[in-house]
């Protein structure tokens, strides 16, 4: 139950809701599959999978909720292919010209014949909040996923207070600084980075390099700031840090994945417990790292 991506939030009020109270909350947001005319539906899933109908995982600080994504795919070309058939057709059977008006009519009428007929894509997002730390920890590849979540999220309990993480100075800057000066609190230059020039919008990507190389550090000495930098912190937890602090490609050492494994779970959901706690233990000290090398805003 590794999470492969982070996206840190910090809740401004406490939480207060309690595991069980958050279940009863989620049990009217579950998620229901696509009916036949349905473009999009999301609903909230136990983290556990099918080894439990709980809609929420709870160990003492820590609860985790999953949301499920179900979309019918529609590719384009497909639907440009069916709706210039249907146009053709009109203007040779009437002999006149489809109005931009009835294009656009004729377009959704395709989309409604072909929605049962479409494609299903599913996609589960995980999240789990620290009520001690005051923070929701996002595994979502994109802001617009995560957002969706807590949308979900805040839906289902009326409000839900919190703010992207924010480092009082440009992220662009203390990552740039690492590259010139090495970084601090445990973190490592990975190969990787991305340099950005914001007045004539160049980007140069580097990788599998060393980052400490007089060619990569020239673009910075000509104006170029980093805003994404592979790294390693302690051994512990690695990944590729974006400039809004995201991390995404995130990997925990092998010393903590056999951590939790020497506790031989026997279950899936001993198994899934354990590497929870043992994730959840690493990514407050990772984030307690973050906090003092960024220096987040109150």
């Amino acid at each position: 139950m590794w999470f492969k991506n982070l996206r840190l939030y910090r809740l401004t009020e406490a939480f207060n809701t309690t595991a069980d109270e958050l279940n009863e909350r989620l049990s009217a947001h579950t998620f229901s599959p696509c009916g036949k005319l349905d473009l999009k539906r999301q609903g909230f899933v136990p983290p556990l999978g099918r080894h439990s109908e709980l809609l929420v995982h709870a160990i003492p600080g820590y609860i985790m909720v999953a949301l499920k994504k179900q979309e019918k795919i529609l590719p384009g070309g497909v639907i440009r292919e069916a709706l210039e058939e249907k146009i053709q057709h009109i203007s040779e059977q009437e002999g006149r010209r489809v109005t931009r008006k009835e294009r656009d009519g004729l377009k959704d009428e395709l989309i409604f014949e072909l929605l049962p007929k479409a494609f299903v894509k599913n996609a589960t997002d995980f999240a789990y909040i620290a009520t001690t730390q005051n923070y929701i920890v996002v595994n979502a590849g994109s802001a617009g996923r995560a957002e969706d979540l807590l949308s979900a999220l805040r839906e289902a309990l009326g409000t839900l207070p919190c703010v992207p993480v924010k480092p009082k100075a440009p992220a662009t800057q203390i990552l740039t600084r690492w590259l010139l000066d090495m970084p601090e609190r445990g973190f490592e230059l990975g190969e990787e980075c991305e340099l950005t020039a914001a007045k004539d919008e160049r980007i140069v990507r580097c990788k599998k390099q060393d980052l400490t190389a007089d060619e990569v550090l020239n673009h910075i000495h000509s104006g170029m700031v980093v805003s994404k930098l592979a790294f390693n912190w302690k051994e512990i937890v690695s990944g590729v840090m974006e400039d809004d602090l995201a991390i995404k490609r995130l990997r925990f050492g092998d010393e903590i994945k056999d951590k939790a494994d020497d506790s031989h779970p026997e279950t899936a959901a001993e198994q899934f417990d354990t590497e929870f706690a043992v994730m959840t233990l690493e990514i407050k000290s990772f984030i307690e790292a973050l906090e003092q090398a960024f220096d987040f805003e109150a």
